[in-house]
């Protein structure tokens, strides 16, 4: 007995396995008492050749194999909700011909419009070569400006020892500074 108390590990399957026992034998005579025993495996395989006989018969329908069943009568409950509509075929889809397009100077109205669009079309085209002439003159010329002058470390300072300095230099660095994620 002081062997068994000292192996509890034991003593849980023995009491597993006696529990599974008694579920046995308690779903066991339940089953008697109910009258079900093997006549539920013969409703169980007459409802299911009846599903069979349904999905054959709806497959052969639908391949046009046999003509469509009769209607149900009433004491028939169906198994399963009548089928959707099949699609039978796919129809082209018809384009109609494009409008014929006019020509842009038929109105007056039209015409100056056009008119406007091409001379802010040469406007934009001289901009971009004057730029581009800017652009080629402008690193020579910044090699030739002098360096910056340093800025002076006691303005800084003076601002961050006055409570608005330090305030408005903590929100710059965060509007400024690196993302919070990458700090």
């Amino acid at each position: 007995m002081d062997w068994l108390l000292n192996h509890p590990q034991v003593l849980f399957l023995i009491v597993i396995a006696v529990v599974a026992m008694l579920q046995k034998l308690k779903q066991a005579h339940s089953q008697d008492a109910a009258g079900r025993g093997p006549a539920t495996s013969q409703e169980d395989e007459e409802r299911t050749r009846r599903i069979q006989e349904e999905i054959r018969r709806r497959i052969r329908e639908r391949r046009g194999l046999a003509p469509a069943a009769p209607p149900p009568r009433a004491g028939d409950h169906p198994v399963f909700p009548p089928a959707p509509p099949m699609i039978e075929e796919v129809r082209p889809v018809v384009v109609p011909p494009p409008l014929p397009v006019e020509d842009v100077t038929a109105t007056a109205g039209l015409a100056a419009e056009y008119e406007r669009q091409q001379k802010m079309l040469q406007q934009l085209q001289a901009i971009k070569a004057a730029r581009q002439t800017s652009t080629s003159v402008a690193p020579a010329a910044a090699a030739a400006a002098p360096a910056a002058a340093p800025v002076a470390v006691g303005h800084f300072v003076a601002d961050l020892r006055n409570p608005a300095g330090l305030r408005r230099a903590i929100v710059l660095r965060e509007i400024l500074g690196p993302p919070v994620g990458l700090r």
